[in-house]
């Protein structure tokens, strides 16, 4: 079960590690680097790491409080955040995409034989 979620989750640019700390997170609520470390048997830097980008990808959210805490959005919200993300990337391609295409032409066009 776990292996075809880590599965689906790289479909949307999450990696192993990323997926193993989000749904620790899932399962377990809100939690701090150090239980994470404990729970999932991974290094300190690996988890921060894996924190960091998912907070990226607004997968988690992190708490005020101190000892800071992480915790993860509801697997759909997460999911709908990487999407707008990806979107939001297509767009600007698409917007960039005619420009790019005239400037390679006219250098081309312009280019001495």
């Amino acid at each position: 079960m776990e292996s075809a979620v880590v599965e689906g989750l790289r479909l949307f640019g999450v990696d192993e590690i990323e997926a193993h700390v989000y749904l620790t997170l899932l399962n377990c609520g809100a939690e701090t680097v150090s239980e994470l470390v404990t729970l999932t048997g991974m290094t300190r830097a690996d988890v921060h790491a894996a924190l960091n980008r998912l907070l990226e990808k607004r997968m988690i959210e992190v708490s005020i409080e101190y000892p800071t805490k992480y915790d993860a959005m509801p697997i759909e919200t997460a999911l709908d955040a990487t999407i707008l993300k990806q979107a939001y990337h297509l767009r600007q391609m698409e917007r960039s995409k005619q420009g790019l295409v005239e400037l390679v032409t006219h250098q081309i066009s312009t280019r001495p034989n």
